[in-house]
């Protein structure tokens, strides 16, 4: 596996008349109409990303700044680590997929209660979504680290189909309790919509 810093140069973008970062990101990691995709990434910025990946980034149209090394971290039981996670946190009900904050100020309408702020919403729901994954992940949360903001709803199109995701910046320290699980996590990620920047768990040493 390997971990990548890459920052789309702009001029290089403006001369090649490339004006979608996301898309120009796909093809460091598409080399074939075939491939699947091997790689996860978070936007840092517009203009810039992290990302894990099967194989190392190729930049045949010269438009990116690239820092790639190997990535094998090493994980013991009992190793304490501070995670960074970004989330499409949704719970599935039959073949539909909820938005948890959602979900959280709909069932305060239901009451008949006022809901409380987003962000409020935010930190409850993310934090029981994130708990209820982390047997999963290999992972032990210490629940009062737990920290969720930047919710993000977002409307697009892709491959000409209308997109609906929301997602959530979720952080917190975390005992390793199955190394395996919690590198399958960091490598293959958490949660869905991976295809859009979401589920690259980022982990550092607590």
């Amino acid at each position: 596996m390997y971990f990548s810093r890459l920052r789309l140069d702009p001029r290089a973008a403006v001369r090649r008349s490339v004006y979608d970062a996301h898309q120009a990101l796909w093809r460091l990691f598409s080399d074939s109409p075939s491939r699947t995709r091997d790689f996860l990434y978070r936007e840092i910025d517009p203009w810039t990303f992290v990302a894990v990946s099967a194989r190392p980034p190729g930049d045949a149209e010269g438009l990116w700044g690239m820092e790639t090394k190997p990535y094998a971290p090493s994980l013991a039981v009992g190793d304490r680590l501070f995670v960074s996670l970004r989330a499409n946190a949704v719970i599935k009900r039959g073949k539909t997929r909820h938005d948890v904050v959602q979900q959280a100020r709909m069932a305060c309408l239901s009451r008949g209660e006022e809901p409380p702020p987003r962000a409020e919403l935010a930190q409850s729901a993310g934090r029981i979504w994130l708990v209820a994954r982390q047997e999963a992940m290999g992972l032990m949360f210490e629940a009062e680290s737990i920290a969720a903001d930047g919710y993000t709803p977002q409307r697009f199109r892709s491959h000409g189909q209308k997109v609906c995701i929301s997602t959530l910046d979720l952080s917190g320290v975390a005992t390793v309790a199955d190394p395996a699980k919690a590198l399958a996590a960091m490598t293959r990620g958490v949660g869905p919509a991976k295809g859009f920047g979401c589920g690259l768990l980022l982990a550092r040493r607590a």
